[in-house]
């Protein structure tokens, strides 16, 4: 009988961004958050998070994880890359953004945040990133090792036990939504995906891919990276053949 282990997620959405606003990446953290609670993970959600309070939910999401957890950090809003390091921005960005020296000191180190978590736990990492958008510094000038417009994220290295998620290849762009649409693309087919009982972790990511880039009519193509050498299957929603019903939802932290 293999070991049940413990579900944990970080989930953040960001939108409210002064300069250039995006119109569902809250929409689409607490939808996920809500589609996890289903299939028994615990979430930790934050909404438009300023710097210090990212900062402080990625710090206290790390201290709480234990060994053998299945571990889940999700992220929708802006990011960039700089010197080949990803950036994920806090809605403060605009303001404390306002030259090269800053960027370290005002934003999220993807890689940073990733091997942070992975550390914490021999089991899973997953880490999803639904923040390839279009970013433009109000001065390029001041910002020449920093790529924006139309380059999206850089590549990434996954630390063993980790699958790096990208909503769209790299140096390409994701789509945010639009019109009617509640979510962004990627998540959009996401959150399809990711309840189906007894679905293998490749096959959920795999299928959302296939969806969103038919959908895009491929224009966006979601790009993985796993170094998860675990040599059994794993699920994120395994029900018992003998049960009808998921596992009871988890309390979900709410950070706004």
């Amino acid at each position: 009988m293999s070991k049940i282990h413990r579900k944990v997620a970080l989930v953040i959405g960001n939108q409210s961004y002064s300069k250039r606003p995006l119109t569902n990446s809250v929409n689409d953290a607490n939808d996920l958050a809500d589609a996890l609670r289903t299939i028994g993970f615990e979430v930790t959600l934050g909404a438009d998070c300023t710097h210090q309070k990212m900062a402080n939910l990625i710090d206290n999401f790390a201290d709480k994880i234990e060994d053998q957890d299945l571990v889940m950090f999700y992220f929708a809003g802006h990011g960039f890359q700089y010197k080949e390091q990803n950036y994920l921005l806090p809605v403060d960005a605009d303001e404390k953004i306002t030259r090269e020296a800053n960027i370290k000191f005002n934003s999220v180190n993807a890689q940073e945040t990733l091997e942070s978590l992975s550390s914490q736990t021999s089991y899973i990492t997953i880490f999803i990133l639904d923040c390839c958008r279009e970013y433009l510094f109000d001065d390029a000038s001041k910002f020449r090792g920093a790529k924006s417009s139309g380059s999206g994220l850089h590549t990434m290295i996954a630390p063993g036990g980790t699958l790096v998620q990208f909503a769209c290849a790299p140096g390409r762009l994701a789509a945010d939504g639009g019109g009617q649409d509640r979510n962004g693309l990627y998540t959009k087919h996401l959150l399809k995906q990711i309840v189906v009982p007894n679905q293998h972790i490749d096959l959920i990511f795999s299928s959302v891919g296939a969806e969103v880039y038919k959908e895009s009519k491929g224009k966006q193509m979601p790009y993985r990276v796993s170094s998860i050498m675990i040599a059994e299957n794993i699920y994120l929603n395994p029900i018992d053949a003998n049960s009808k019903s998921t596992p009871a939802p988890k309390t979900v932290n709410i950070v706004t």
